[in-house]
């Protein structure tokens, strides 16, 4: 299921940095250990992290992550939202804990149950 970008922005009171090319997500990971990131085979997704580094959008494009968001309102480095840019890639912040934008998104996102659990 494809949930748009700015419906994400309206729901945790995003800034959007940089918008890229793609306006939705089909899924979110979150992690603050971007080589749990590189582990993923998920797509298209939405990449939550409380990290501001440049090396978060790397991690991103290297999974072809739709859109990051930066949580804990920390204060993002010029050349993140420069190499967002580059790399076309959305990037969101958000002045919400991690945790507390997980538990919001949850409302975006249906839970997908396997074997009727």
């Amino acid at each position: 299921m494809k949930v748009l970008i700015r419906d994400i922005v309206e729901l945790l009171n995003c800034n959007v940095l940089y918008q890229g090319d793609k306006d939705y997500v089909i899924g979110v990971l979150a992690s603050g250990l971007m080589s749990d990131v590189l582990t993923t085979d998920m797509e298209e997704i939405l990449l939550v992290t409380g990290l501001t580094t440049p090396q978060v959008v790397r991690t991103a494009d290297m999974v072809e992550a739709n859109a990051i968001l930066l949580t804990n309102g920390k204060n993002v480095p010029e050349d993140t939202v420069k190499l967002a840019n580059e790399l076309k890639i959305t990037l969101l912040w958000t002045s919400y804990y991690n945790f507390e934008a997980c538990v919001l998104l949850g409302n975006l996102f249906p839970v997908e149950r396997k074997n009727g659990i």
